[in-house]
């Protein structure tokens, strides 16, 4: 990040927040003993290994289709994307020369067992902060529900953040996701795992549905905080 940028807008509405297991297997439990997943997520890795210590993690990398081809290649025997990707990979044409799978072998997974990246499905613009013009322009076309969402998960991962630059060389499995409930009220569900698995903290917290932007940032540090105090301070040793 730069000085001098800011988010500027949030385009909504938010894609699907839900990662999606890619290929024959239709769930995490039906996976062979010692299957050979892709991912070069560290959340999505802590979250399998806390549902199959068995399995085996393939650190697949570059752009979706690179990845789905390790998938055709026969080099994993499933992928777990963002379902967002994939939806935009379908809907953009883009795909008309490239392989995909059929959607019978995408499988969307609940939040409940996955629970997403942080503004996982929201599109941002950033801008210059001096740009008055500009800004105004863009929060015309701000998405309140999309903003509220990621003030609240980049406030929680800020937390974290702060709170273990110094403990740990880099970002540590973290997820987090601000939605509506069944009672039309915001929940927000944040988690710290170990990068094995065995070691997961939870939290959720409910608010108001008019929450404001400044709200949904302190909801967030709230959580962050949370998380930080169930974790402890001996959470992350001996990882690296």
């Amino acid at each position: 990040w730069r000085n001098g940028l800011e988010v500027a807008c949030h385009i909504g509405p938010r894609a699907d927040v839900r990662d999606v297991l890619v290929g024959p297997y239709s769930s995490i439990a039906k996976l062979p003993k010692n299957a050979r997943v892709g991912s070069a997520s560290i959340r999505r890795q802590a979250q399998l290994f806390a549902h199959r210590s068995d399995i085996i993690v393939v650190n697949v990398r570059g752009n979706i289709q690179a990845r789905l081809a390790a998938l055709r290649n026969n080099d994993v025997d499933a992928l777990i994307l963002a379902k967002a990707g994939l939806d935009r990979l379908f809907s953009s044409g883009r795909n008309e020369n490239t392989p995909t799978p059929p959607k019978s072998q995408i499988h969307p997974i609940s939040p409940e067992d996955m629970l997403p990246g942080v503004a996982q499905g929201i599109i941002a613009v950033v801008c210059r902060s001096d740009d008055i013009e500009m800004r105004s322009t863009l929060r015309n076309i701000d998405d309140r529900e999309a903003h509220i969402s990621a003030a609240a998960e980049r406030a929680l991962l800020d937390i974290v953040d702060e709170q273990l630059r110094h403990r740990w060389p880099g970002r540590p499995p973290v997820a987090a996701y601000m939605w509506h409930n069944s009672e039309q009220k915001w929940n927000l569900q944040g988690l710290l795992a170990t990068p094995d698995g065995k070691k997961l903290v939870k939290t959720s917290i409910e608010t108001e549905a008019d929450c404001t932007y400044k709200a949904a940032y302190e909801l967030g540090r709230c959580a962050g905080k949370i998380l930080m105090e169930k974790s402890g301070p001996d959470f992350l040793d001996g990882y690296t």
